[in-house]
């Protein structure tokens, strides 16, 4: 028996630079970065003080207030797109058996933030008794995946996944291999990201990753540029409806798009350097190709993960050209972290989304920042103006601390 396809029908979007996939879009064809001063908390100590901050989210249009004051903002984003991909989808209708729907929320870093220091100074005055029974398990990665389950009620297999920036695409492949492999009809795929609090500024400040152009924020994430001068940390969320491509057509779903192959590598080298020769990422595309049953020369458009780092800028571009050969001078890439920041694992998730809807209208968004490219990065890189193009399939990739790599294809459905 054949392995279904597997499709996708909805998306949900938290980005900094807009709410919901229409919001997205329209900023990212119009080139709008959301990145700005911080807010959220006082960073007058840090060299780094602008973050990409969902400043027009409020999760009480998500959700109980109960579940907002007792759980973690990566649980209210989660929660949000989650519902969002769900409606786009039209998926309450749809008829799934609920224990036939899969779902996988990863994010890597939570947000253990203010709340977790309040339970410990609770604990430190008055000891465990004084700890709330939400403690343990209130800042928990898997605790976004739980509230998506029980919210809506989806039954079948349910999984967290945390791989650092490539936890978004990691999530997906899981999602597509249940339904390929019969344990699901459909799966809810999600990722979630909170990482701006005061340690997770200090640790990226001490690694010497986070840009100080203070004074122009939407100007400050930079990828392919030889000016570069760090990444801009950022919330954000993306989750997808994927369904078996045969299900949904049958109930006359609006597809975005087929999800065609998954891969990942890794370089096993360095937790910190990573291969400039991108000889993994390579693999990784290739195998994702491969799994696809594509050619490079049908290839395109690449969704880069782009992240205002030098030694990934070029791992990245050297990956390109030893996956495509002499097509990759020819293929429009964009890096849309530019205008969104670096959201760790909702990254490659808001790069399928771009993906998407590139597939649907015709147009690849910019990479804003882009005026002076870095002489090493001499790829196709569409800068500052959304480029109109043909686009019939995506690349996805997405880079991880460690050097674990993962891509994924996707492409327009007839």
């Amino acid at each position: 028996m054949l392995a279904p396809d597997v499709v996708i029908t909805g998306l949900g979007v938290l980005s900094c630079n807009g709410t919901g996939r229409e919001a997205f879009w329209d900023a990212l064809k119009a080139g709008k970065s959301g990145i700005d001063t911080v807010k959220s908390f006082d960073v007058s100590s840090f060299p780094c003080q602008i973050a990409g901050e969902l400043s027009d989210f409020d999760p009480l249009d998500y959700m109980r207030k109960s579940t907002v004051k007792h759980w973690h903002r990566h649980v209210h984003q989660g929660l949000a797109v989650a519902k969002m991909a769900v409606e786009d989808a039209d998926f309450a209708s749809a008829g799934y058996v609920s224990e036939r729907v899969a779902v996988a929320i990863g994010t890597s870093v939570g947000s253990p933030n203010e709340a977790y220091q309040s339970q410990l100074e609770a604990f430190k005055s008055d000891g465990y008794k004084k700890i709330s029974k939400f403690g343990s398990s209130a800042f928990s990665g898997h605790s976004a995946t739980v509230h998506v389950t029980i919210d809506l009620g989806f039954r079948g297999p349910a999984i967290t996944i945390a791989s650092g920036c490539a936890t978004g695409l990691d999530v997906l492949a899981w999602g597509y291999n249940q339904i390929r492999l019969g344990l699901a009809d459909a799966a809810l795929i999600g990722a979630t990201e909170s990482p701006l609090f005061p340690m997770s500024f200090a640790s990226a400040c001490s690694l010497g990753i986070l840009s100080k152009n203070n004074k122009e924020p939407e100007k400050a994430m930079r990828p392919f540029n030889k000016f570069r001068d760090g990444i801009v940390l950022s919330e954000g969320a993306c989750a997808v409806m994927l369904e078996r491509a045969d299900y949904a057509k049958a109930r006359g779903a609006h597809v975005l798009g087929e999800l065609m192959g998954n891969a990942s590598a890794a370089e096993g080298r360095s937790p910190l350097i990573l291969d400039k020769s991108g000889v993994a990422l390579a693999q990784a595309c290739t195998t994702a190709m491969n799994n696809a049953g594509l050619q490079p020369h049908e290839l395109d458009h690449i969704q880069a993960h782009g992240v205002s780092l030098e030694m990934y800028d070029h791992c990245e571009t050297n990956a390109y050209k030893l996956a495509f050969g002499e097509h990759a001078h020819r293929i429009p890439i964009s890096a849309i972290k530019s205008m969104v920041g670096q959201p760790y694992a909702a990254g490659g998730l808001l790069g399928v989304g771009a993906g998407l809807l590139a597939l649907e209208e015709g147009i690849i968004a910019p990479t804003i920042n882009l005026d002076e490219p870095d002489p090493e990065c001499d790829l196709d890189f569409v800068s500052n103006v959304a480029r109109r193009n043909d686009v019939d399939t995506v690349l996805i990739s997405s880079i991880s601390f460690g050097g674990t790599h993962s891509a994924a294809v996707i492409r327009k459905v007839a």
